[in-house]
């Protein structure tokens, strides 16, 4: 019974390539998953393009003005 429970885990573990450790402690309070120590890596380009559309928007809305 053990052996499945644990070749499960492994196989969890092995899909887990889309996380990458953090290099500083900037990166941990402000990417997700927040306050551990690795970074997902989508989760980390969707913060990109979120804050690149916030820049936009606000330099948008600044050059029409």
């Amino acid at each position: 019974m053990l052996r499945p429970v644990a070749r499960a885990y492994r196989q969890l573990d092995d899909i887990r390539p889309l996380v990458r450790p953090t290099y500083n402690q900037f990166e941990v309070t402000l990417l997700p998953p927040y306050g551990d120590p690795e970074v997902h890596i989508l989760g980390e380009i969707g913060t990109y393009v979120v804050v690149g559309l916030f820049v936009n928007a606000i330099t948008e809305v600044l050059h029409d003005e």
